[in-house]
């Protein structure tokens, strides 16, 4: 895996940890007079952001099953002719 998608990964997985922590925060702060102006009764600030974390990790996740995938594709490519010369020394 590249150091280019790696850091895809890493990025999307530290929005969604910063993301969920401030989620945390806000839920926990939601009485108070700061917070609880952000906290509306159609869609708080606190759903906004555990969507936003939710959305985060599954981009994370996709990203790496992406290219994980494409590696594995490789790896079975490459060892498939070695088992076929087996296979025929064997014959």
């Amino acid at each position: 895996m590249s150091t280019i998608r790696r850091n895809w990964i890493d990025a999307f997985y530290w929005i969604g940890v910063t993301m969920t922590l401030a989620c945390f925060a806000f839920v926990m702060a939601g009485n108070t007079e700061f917070a609880g102006r952000f906290e509306h009764r159609g869609f708080p600030l606190s759903w906004a952001l555990g969507t936003g974390a939710i959305l985060a990790f599954l981009a994370a996740e996709v990203c790496h099953g992406a290219f994980a995938s494409s590696a594995e594709a490789k790896d079975r490519i490459s060892t498939l002719p070695s088992e076929l010369e087996a296979v025929e020394s064997q014959s």
